[in-house]
C-alpha cells in the first residue's frame, strides 16, 4: 500500500523505514534530484549521493520533530547538491501506520520551489526597479510642469489685461489639464513614498465636519451637473493628518462625480459613535462589479464600465487613500451593485 501511495504522488516523495533507509521513491525523485533506485533503495537517506542528503536541518526535523510530534509541514530547506546545485525545497513528513504486525514507514516529501522563489524575487527585483523608475520620472517632471503651470497663468492673465477673452478661455482650459497632470504627478510621487515608507503625516486634532464642508464646496465648484448633498451627523474633533484625510475625502467624490455621468445627486453622510467616525459617499453611477472590487485598493487598478469603456486616471487613488485610512489606524471599504452605484466608506478612531 506504501509503494502505492509514493508512486501515485507528482511531488518527489520516498519512504523510510524507522531506521532512516529508503524502502521506496517516486519517479519524480529520482527525475529531480537525478539519481537511480539502485543507487537509493534500501540506502541510509543521508548517505544519498555522496552523502548529500545530509542536512543538519533534515536530520533536526527527522531525528527530533518527527518521533515526538508524527508529523511536520512546510518546513523550507536550502542546499547546495553537487551534481544539481543549488534547490530550496518544502518537506512535509509523516509516520505511516501500516498494521500491528508491520512497522510504521516515514512519507516524506520534497516539493522543489527552486524555480518559483527566482520567479519571486525576480518580480520583486522588478517591482523595485518600477517603483525606482516612477520616483524619478516623477520628480523630473515636476519641476517643468511647475514652470508651465505659471507661464500659463500668467499667458492667461495677459489675454484677460488685454480683453482677449477667447484666448484667455483657451489658456484656461490648458491650465485644468496641467493641473489634472500635476495631480498625476503627485499621485505618482505619493506611491513611491509610501512604498519606500516615507510618506510624511503631520498629525493633530481637528473638526471633521469642517473639513468636509470646505471639501464638498470646493468640489461643488468643479461640477455643475451633480448636486453634493450633505447629511452629517454632530462634528467630532478627530486627531490625524488633516491634509490627507481630505485627500481621502477628495478622492472619494472625484471618483462619484467621474463615475456619475447619467445621474445629478452624489450624498456625503457621517455617522460618530464613542469609538470613531465614520464617513461614506454614496453615488447613483454605474456601480462595481465584485471581481473590480477584490482588486479595488491594489496599485493601478482601473475600473471598465459594461460598455468597456476605460475611465480616465493610473489606478493610483485608491490605493493611496486605503494606505493614508491604514496609517490612521482606520477602515475602509465600498459597498456597490453594478448599474445601480456605489457607496465608498471609511471609518477612524476618535483616539490614534
Amino acid at each position: 500500500m506504501s509503494e502505492a501511495i509514493v508512486k501515485t504522488v507528482r511531488v518527489p516523495l520516498i519512504a523510510l523505514d524507522s531506521n532512516l533507509r529508503v524502502k521506496t521513491a517516486n519517479r519524480s525523485f529520482y527525475e529531480t534530484f537525478k539519481v537511480r533506485p539502485k543507487e537509493t533503495e534500501n540506502k541510509l537517506l543521508y548517505d544519498l549521493g555522496n552523502r548529500q542528503w545530509d542536512i543538519p536541518k533534515l536530520r533536526t526535523l527527522l531525528g527530533e520533530i518527527l518521533p515526538h510530534k508524527n508529523m511536520f509541514e512546510d518546513f523550507v530547506v536550502e542546499h547546495d547538491f553537487e551534481t544539481i546545485g543549488q534547490k530550496i525545497m518544502i518537506l512535509n513528513a509523516r509516520i505511516l501506520q501500516q498494521g500491528p504486525e508491520k512497522k510504521p514507514l516515514i512519507l516524506l516529501s520534497i516539493e522543489d520551489i527552486t524555480e518559483r522563489k527566482k520567479a519571486e524575487e525576480e518580480r520583486r527585483w522588478l517591482e523595485r526597479q518600477k517603483d525606482e523608475f516612477i520616483g524619478i520620472a516623477s520628480h523630473e517632471l515636476k519641476t517643468p510642469v511647475t514652470s508651465i503651470k505659471a507661464y500659463t497663468q500668467i499667458l492667461q492673465h495677459r489675454f484677460q489685461k488685454a480683453g482677449d477673452m477667447k484666448s484667455a478661455e483657451m489658456v484656461g482650459k490648458m491650465d485644468a489639464q496641467i493641473d489634472k497632470l500635476t495631480s498625476l504627478i503627485g499621485d505618482l510621487l505619493d506611491v513611491t513614498k509610501i512604498e519606500g515608507g516615507k510618506l510624511q503625516y503631520h498629525e493633530g486634532p481637528f473638526d471633521f465636519n469642517e473639513l468636509i464642508g470646505e471639501i464638498v464646496e470646493e468640489m461643488q465648484r468643479l461640477t455643475t451637473k451633480h448636486t453634493l448633498v450633505q447629511q452629517l451627523t454632530k462634528s467630532r474633533t478627530i486627531t490625524g493628518d488633516r491634509d490627507r484625510i481630505g485627500q481621502v475625502i477628495t478622492n472619494f467624490l472625484s471618483n462619484a462625480i467621474k463615475y456619475s455621468l447619467h445621474a445629478d445627486t452624489i450624498i456625503i453622510k457621517t455617522k460618530t459613535d464613542k469609538e470613531g467616525v465614520t464617513l461614506c459617499v454614496q453615488d447613483f453611477g454605474c456601480g462595481i462589479s465584485k471581481s473590480d472590487q477584490e482588486k479595488l485598493f491594489k496599485r493601478f487598478s482601473r475600473i471598465i464600465a459594461s460598455d468597456q469603456k476605460a475611465y480616465p486616471g493610473m489606478g493610483l487613488g485608491l490605493y493611496i487613500t486605503s494606505e493614508i485610512i491604514k496609517r490612521h489606524n482606520g477602515k475602509i471599504w465600498v459597498e456597490s451593485e453594478k448599474g445601480k452605484g456605489s457607496t465608498f466608506c471609511f471609518s477612524l478612531p476618535l483616539k490614534q
